[in-house]
């Protein structure tokens, strides 16, 4: 989609929730640019009042040049009140852009035809006609790093086609390699731990949501081998590193919903209560503890005794 292209109502459809919040989040920055989120976008849940949708597609922008409305998990919604939508998608709101969240989208139907004739259906899948090797290219790219094809395929073949675990794995690699420009095969063999199926980030989840039964279980369930520790250990340093900074954006007077890191639409609302919960000063006394442990366990300090200890601190 062309940046200088503004549409009134935006359809992303898909089973790929960490695709459909990454398409969000790239189309509300090119339709609000430097503007306040809190001063013109608003977001419903499929209970909304159509009333209330519909007032405020029509309201001024107020401190920007358009406003965006957003409507997640929408297909019900639309169920109930397609000929309403329909109607208003014949004459849209000239300064304010609707973004429509649906699992599916069938293309057959006068809504979608309207939708295509005015605005834009973006699919949200990882399916036959995506590369995933370039989309990891683009993920690291957008972390000025580089990852070589046989860095990205290795990638792939451990971690799957789940494209939020892949952009958290590039991250926790961008961090990894520090200065160097290149993500290496070698990296990805260090830090991403190998598994089955897709990664589901079982541990950082539990830690999150400060359950230390699950979190002690998650862990057992990664300490398979000798060097795991290690991996174990970059992973937590990894999900703290994200805290600490959305916890300091917030502390400089940042909206938490803009200081969070991009993630789907539940696990950023439980990071938001992670990171609240814990603050800016406990996350920092987290990360001493986790800087601790690594140091232990370097020095001869039993690594399962040491991370089970360090794991119900950090899910405390």
């Amino acid at each position: 989609m062309p940046e200088d292209t503004l549409y009134p109502v935006y359809v992303l459809y898909g089973p790929d929730e960490f695709l459909r919040d990454e398409h969000r989040h790239r189309i509300v920055a090119s339709l609000i640019g430097q503007a306040d989120p809190q001063t013109c976008v608003s977001s419903f849940d499929p209970t909304a009042d159509l009333s209330a949708v519909l007032d405020e597609l029509r309201t001024l922008p107020f401190l920007a040049d358009r406003r965006v409305v957003i409507l997640r998990e929408a297909d019900a919604f639309i169920s109930a009140h397609r000929a309403a939508m329909e109607k208003y998608l014949e004459a849209p709101a000239k300064t304010a852009s609707l973004i429509l969240m649906v699992l599916s989208w069938r293309k057959d139907t006068r809504m979608a035809k309207l939708v295509a004739k005015i605005g834009q259906a973006i699919a949200c899948s990882a399916g036959e006609g995506m590369s995933i090797p370039d989309w990891l290219r683009q993920s690291a790219s957008r972390r000025k790093k580089k990852i070589d094809a046989a860095a990205a395929a290795l990638l792939v073949q451990w971690v799957g086609a789940d494209l939020a675990c892949l952009d958290s794995e590039i991250e926790k690699l961008s961090l990894y390699v520090g200065e160097r420009a290149t993500i290496t095969p070698d990296d990805v063999s260090r830090l991403v731990m190998a598994s089955p199926i897709a990664a589901d980030f079982a541990l950082t989840n539990a830690i999150t949501a400060g359950h230390r039964a699950a979190a002690l279980g998650a862990l057992a369930a990664m300490l398979n081998r000798r060097g795991d520790e290690f991996k174990i250990a970059g992973m937590l340093q990894w999900h703290l590193r994200r805290a600490i900074q959305t916890a300091r954006a917030v502390a400089g007077g940042t909206p938490l919903a803009q200081a969070m890191p991009r993630m789907p639409y539940e696990q950023q609302k439980a990071f938001g209560a992670y990171v609240t919960r814990r603050g800016l000063t406990g996350l920092q006394g987290d990360f001493r503890r986790l800087l601790a442990a690594d140091l232990g366990m370097k020095s001869g300090l039993k690594a399962e005794a040491a991370l089970q200890h360090l794991v119900i601190c950090l899910a405390s």
